[in-house]
């Protein structure tokens, strides 16, 4: 298999498991789980002094801001990082794709990230949204973070498996019409999941708080006693 076919199936086939990896955290977090879309913000702002985080949330237009902005830049970093693993895969593999190891690949692309996963994010493993005791969130958010990144591996796999199949109706293509016809079938299926996740995104978006998070009580209307109307509750 050539060098650029290998680059282009596996660019293909990763940014499409990254796609369905993000989609499938997405119905996760719909379903109260955290995932590392939330969670990685979480564990860096720690490490941000009170000064520079104050003044970066002044500069984006606030917390709320600066929490779309997070959740947004980890989905984009993500898909960005799978497209290069897919590239990378490609490469190794491209001379033998029809005999790639299972165990190799759960291995890099499952159990290195769930290991790497645990210890980076154990302080905030044990969020849930739906009230669940700590441990117990902790191994939740572990299985379905184990879930996703098997989905992503395993349609990696098949997916550059299903890309770069040498033989098609007794007929040996080296790369069109069979790869463009296969890669135009892959697009759609992650144009379809890609549909699914916006849809997701819209609905964790309305159901969040952003619609009154932020209020400010100050200026002209200012008053003794605050009216309770003009109350509203701080979250996270």
């Amino acid at each position: 298999m050539s060098r650029t076919k290998a680059i282009f199936a596996g660019l293909v086939a990763g940014l499409l498991g990254g796609i369905v990896m993000t989609t499938v955290m997405l119905l996760l977090a719909a379903l109260g789980v955290a995932t590392p879309l939330v969670i990685i913000g979480d564990r860096l702002s720690v490490f941000i002094p009170p000064g520079p985080f104050l003044s970066l949330m002044s500069k984006v237009g606030g917390y709320n801001h600066l929490k779309q902005i997070g959740v947004g830049s980890t989905i984009v970093g993500q898909l960005v990082v799978s497209a290069i693993g897919g590239v990378i895969f490609g490469l190794f593999v491209r001379r033998n794709p029809a005999r790639v190891s299972a165990m190799w690949t759960i291995s890099i692309f499952v159990l290195l990230p769930i290991v790497a996963g645990a210890i980076a994010l154990w302080p905030v493993l044990g969020t849930s949204y739906v009230g669940l005791p700590i441990d117990v969130a902790r191994l939740v958010t572990l299985v379905g973070f184990a879930l996703c990144v098997f989905l992503f591996e395993r349609t990696l796999v098949l997916g550059f498996q299903f890309l770069t199949t040498r033989k098609i109706s007794q007929q040996d293509y080296e790369f069109t019409p069979a790869i463009g016809r296969r890669a135009f079938v892959l697009s759609a299926i992650g144009v379809a999941a890609a549909g699914g996740g916006v849809a997701l995104v819209r609905k964790l978006y309305r159901a969040a708080t952003f619609s009154y998070d932020g209020t400010q009580y100050k200026g002209r209307i200012v008053e003794p006693i605050t009216p309770n109307e003009l109350f509203y509750c701080v979250t996270k």
